[in-house]
């Protein structure tokens, strides 16, 4: 029996995820406004817009497609599938507000310096990263690698029990990963990495699959 995910998504095209999650693998299902369904063995949280700033207890500083219905239920997503020890991955939005959940915070506009290199009008800009010795990210990825982003925000105070794991130009925070909890998040889209991408959703499903008890595929 394949591993099942829950992709949580803010209603447009899912294709890239599903596609990401079938070659790894796994089966997935993407799903506005999830119910927190401990059904699946794993979660996802996709990108999107960005989180209300009174999710973090701030006033819109440059926040800008906002959707709080959405990140009331995927706070709710990461309560029952971290309090059930359920894997959890966040992209890009969901790298921000797994931070966020754990009592972390926002930069709702990067500095001009920065913005550039992480978002441009024709899409997904290509920047190197560096990891965090002995990390997944270093596992997966080496001391240094390349990835993608398509985003205006990123994390300020990090939440507890998050490590920060990649750092980009002007030390902003690429992927974390939780101490104690089965939760990883990256800033940039694997989905949209082909091959480089890969490794992380290969993991995924086989963390889920080792979580949930058996070595099916």
């Amino acid at each position: 029996m394949k591993v099942s995910i829950l992709i949580s998504t803010g209603g447009g095209d899912a294709s890239n995820y599903l596609e990401a999650v079938e070659r790894a693998g796994g089966q997935g299902s993407a799903v506005y406004l999830p119910q927190p369904d401990l059904r699946y063995d794993g979660l996802i949280l996709a990108g999107g817009g960005d989180m209300h700033p009174a999710c973090f207890h701030s006033f819109n500083r440059g926040s800008r497609d906002m959707d709080l219905p959405r990140d009331r239920r995927e706070l709710a997503l990461l309560d029952a599938f971290t309090a059930a020890r359920r894997p959890v991955l966040g992209i890009c939005r969901g790298h921000q507000v797994v931070n966020v959940w754990a009592g972390g915070n926002l930069v709702q506009n990067l500095d001009k310096t920065l913005a550039p290199f992480h978002q441009q009008p024709q899409g997904d800009c290509l920047h190197p990263v560096r990891t965090r010795k002995g990390s997944r990210m270093d596992a997966w990825y080496g001391a240094v690698c390349t990835v993608n982003s398509n985003h205006h925000q990123g994390l300020g105070k990090l939440g507890r029990g998050l490590v920060a794991t990649a750092w980009s130009e002007g030390e902003v925070v690429e992927a974390m990963e939780h101490r104690t909890l089965p939760l990883w998040t990256v800033q940039f889209h694997p989905e949209r990495m082909g091959e480089a991408g890969a490794v992380i959703f290969s993991q995924f499903v086989q963390l889920c699959r080792r979580l949930r008890g058996d070595g099916e595929v």
